[in-house]
């Protein structure tokens, strides 16, 4: 029974240390450094709303804005930083601020009659007050620290992957009420794996072989000039979080590492779905059935409705699908109109 996302993270960073460490009792400090390299990838990378009242993610990006750190920080070495700087007087008050309440909250459901009626700014005291070894850890608000319950350490021992498994299931569950129209949350709750584009870069190169004078999107010359081939994700992967064939497109490799995962201008929407239906009659006139049922799930439609498809029909279906995602991801966050005139 939680408002924010934040309990979730608090007990998924201490049962990870728990896990990791013979250890009883975790500084403040340790778990908070570890909850915002937790969700420094949701935050920053995927650009996903953790509620109107959530504070964990306004610090986030914050400390991102300060330090200017990549999106894309590898966990590791965010919180090596974190440890390095934190007792800087700038992440001393964001962690202050955010061992203001949790401590206490995440154990009030073991000491409910206790504090029952409360006033809000009387709790934390209260909790102090009664705390005993049947929570999962007891506070000290001298050192700063919670004391894990050896029982409990044991059972996080024996049981993480389910317990982390059962949390991060009840925070995709939360994180869908507060982005509904998102796809695959599931995925973006830590750092993706490698993305692996082989096939699909080969099937594009025989189109390039046999459709060499096919335009390209962004310098809108022939793709059989491509020096440096590489595939680019119109819409950004972190967006999507997919590598389906309908998304991806020719690039020359220093033109993708600037476009990175900004967003496109609409301008270039309609060169995409032109070189899109010239790719994807390739795959039809050829039988390549494998990157064929991307489209299938595309457009709702079976492969004689997806032959008989005009290019201005081909487009207009694109266009439903690209024009809502657009706005989408602008509202997100997620910079758009980019161009090849700003590089």
């Amino acid at each position: 029974n939680t408002q924010n996302s934040y309990k979730y993270y608090w007990f998924l960073s201490i049962i990870e240390i728990c896990n990791q460490k013979e250890i009883k009792e975790i500084s403040f400090d340790e778990i908070i450094l570890k909850i915002i390299s937790k969700l420094w990838f949701p935050v920053n990378y995927f650009k996903l709303s953790f509620g109107k009242i959530d504070q964990c993610s306004k610090h986030i990006r914050q400390i991102q804005k300060n330090y200017q750190l990549k999106d894309n920080i590898n966990e590791k070495d965010l919180y090596e930083f974190l440890i390095e700087s934190k007792d800087s007087e700038f992440l001393l008050k964001i962690i202050n601020e955010l061992t203001r309440y949790v401590p206490y909250r995440f154990i009030r459901p073991w000491f409910t009659e206790q504090t029952r009626g409360l006033k809000d700014g009387l709790v934390n005291s209260r909790i102090l007050e009664v705390q005993n070894e049947s929570a999962p850890y007891k506070i000290n608000i001298n050192l700063k620290t919670i004391k894990i319950n050896q029982e409990w350490i044991e059972w996080i021992k024996i049981n993480y992957t389910l317990i982390k498994s059962y949390t991060l299931f009840e925070l995709t569950k939360y994180l869908e009420k507060e982005n509904p129209n998102i796809t695959n949350l599931s995925k973006k709750l830590e750092k993706p794996d490698a993305r692996k584009l082989t096939i699909p870069k080969k099937h594009w190169k025989q189109f390039i072989i046999e459709n060499p004078h096919c335009i390209d999107v962004f310098q809108k010359k022939p793709l059989i000039e491509i020096e440096n081939l590489n595939l680019d994700h119109f819409l950004p992967w972190s967006f999507l979080t997919h590598d389906l064939i309908w998304n991806l497109h020719p690039i020359d490799k220093s033109i993708n590492s600037s476009k990175s995962n900004f967003i496109p201008k609409k301008s270039y929407f309609q060169q995409f779905f032109d070189l899109q239906y010239n790719f994807c009659n390739y795959l039809l006139k050829n039988n390549i059935n494998k990157p064929l049922e991307d489209y299938y799930k595309l457009f709702n439609c079976s492969n004689e409705e997806l032959n008989n498809l005009q290019i201005d029909q081909f487009k207009s279906k694109m266009d439903e699908f690209y024009l809502p995602q657009y706005e989408i991801a602008k509202n997100m966050g997620f910079k758009n109109n980019w161009s090849l005139n700003q590089l």
